[in-house]
């Protein structure tokens, strides 16, 4: 107990983490924990040949504690990194457009294309249909009862009736691009706006 009270256990660990920290971000993260072992191994090595033979059951247990903190955050932080969600709303375009917003009348078709930083086996999608301000007449069409899009997207057997602001689950399988489609149902004459009001890749 007294070495693991010790000043000098104190600073080598704090040492041991600052090597693996630094060992992980030099690394880009991915390699960096087995870089970090080796570094570490090398530094205690080091650390063993310079200190006295009395001192080095701390060094090795300031060692070990640092490695055990170590793998405990990796692994805390890929399990949080696997459950959490990505937010790829403002990542969907649709074809022709910049934006992930487009015009669409009754039984018409537009593509979008999904494009993520990081994939995930899961994508849940909503659109958000309004009456289009480039309309000529009067309409309320966004509160009719027939007014919903079909959702497809590639792969994908079958498509998906979505109404107004509902949103549906579908499997992605990891894929950095998605690309999908969507069709308008309203009545004749509706002009509609359709926004992708949210996407959020997850497991």
């Amino acid at each position: 107990m007294k070495k693991l009270a010790s000043r000098r256990f104190f600073w080598t660990f704090l040492f041991f983490l600052c090597v693996f920290g630094f060992g992980a971000w030099l690394f880009a993260v991915q390699s960096g924990p087995e870089i970090a072992t080796i570094l570490s191994l090398v530094v205690s090595i080091i650390a063993l040949i310079a200190s006295p033979s009395e001192s080095r059951n701390s060094v090795w247990i300031a060692l070990a504690s640092a490695f055990l903190v170590v793998v405990a955050g990796a692994l805390g932080y890929v399990l949080y990194d696997n459950l959490r969600g990505v937010d790829v709303t403002a990542k969907a375009r649709f074809e022709g457009t910049s934006e992930g917003t487009t015009e669409l009348v009754n039984d018409q078709t537009a593509t979008f294309t999904i494009t993520a930083d990081e994939s995930r086996d899961n994508l849940t999608i909503g659109f958000e249909v309004t009456d289009a301000p480039t309309s000529s007449g009067i309409q309320d069409c966004r509160t009719d009862p027939d007014t919903r899009v079909s959702l497809k997207l590639d792969g994908q057997p079958a498509a998906i009736s979505l109404p107004p602001s509902e949103s549906a689950t579908v499997p992605v399988h990891d894929a950095r691009e998605i690309h999908g489609a969507v069709t308008m149902h309203a009545r004749q004459g509706c002009v509609m706006q359709v926004h992708v009001a949210s996407a959020e890749l997850h497991n």
